[in-house]
């Protein structure tokens, strides 16, 4: 019974995560994002820790909100990046986005585990923002 548990669980979980990588490749996500390494824009684990770190239990619905209405000025390392507003995703489409990026949040590199990004009060070390 346990087995059979765990391999739902897992299939579950290679389904979600599957959907939600169709999802980034189809809209052009990954030119800009990468799971776990920055590129134009900060990585899909520093977004996750970064938002699981700031916005608690809000976390999921702001990143849903920086998908749909898009974003600038969030991570100071990327201030001249904005995002582009993706208003053509459905709820769910959105859920499953930003479910995806919140489990990409173990994988954050950089300093405090936040993929690079220092956060988002004061000014820290070497003067970027916190």
């Amino acid at each position: 019974m346990k087995k059979v548990i765990l391999v739902g669980l897992v299939t579950v979980g290679t389904l979600f995560a599957g959907s939600a990588e169709a999802l980034m490749k189809q809209n052009g996500c990954f030119a800009c994002h990468a799971v776990a390494s920055k590129k134009s824009a900060p990585a899909f684990a520093g977004i996750g820790m970064r938002n699981k770190r700031f916005e608690g239990a809000n976390a999921k619905e702001v990143i849903m909100h920086s998908i749909k209405n898009g974003s600038k000025g969030k991570y100071p390392m990327f201030s001249d990046t904005a995002m582009p507003a993706y208003p053509n995703f459905t709820q769910e489409e959105l859920s499953t986005l930003a479910d995806y990026i919140l489990s990409q949040a173990p994988k954050a590199k950089g300093r405090r585990g936040q993929g690079g990004c220092s956060g988002k009060k004061g000014m820290g070390r070497r003067g970027m923002m916190q």
